[in-house]
């Protein structure tokens, strides 16, 4: 079962077209075993199975996407009541500070 998550990121190439994705560190607990992550990004679901995690350890997962904008996105997995919700710039770009300004 996921005993937490931290660092939800979201990635943006650059390129035309771009290349989005999310993601995240996902904590395992003391079962290790299998997961069901569910990634909602701005109301695009996206799930990921990841295997094999072991006990105590903590496990980076990512997804693509092709959604926009600034929303929330949230990470979730089955059979935990654990949840991460981050409020996301989707179109940020490597070097971009965010401000509009060139």
């Amino acid at each position: 079962m996921i005993a937490g998550f931290a660092g939800l990121q979201a990635f943006n190439d650059g390129k035309v077209p771009p290349v989005k994705s999310v993601s995240v560190v996902a904590l395992e607990d003391s079962s290790g075993g299998s997961e069901t992550i569910t990634f909602n990004i701005n109301g695009q679901i996206k799930v990921v199975q990841v295997n094999n995690i072991p006990a105590n350890q903590m496990q980076p997962v990512s997804v693509t996407h092709t959604s926009s904008g600034k929303g929330p996105v949230q990470v979730s997995a089955a059979n935990s009541p654990k949840k991460l919700t981050v409020e996301l710039d989707l179109d940020k770009v490597p070097g971009d500070d965010g401000s509009g300004t060139p």
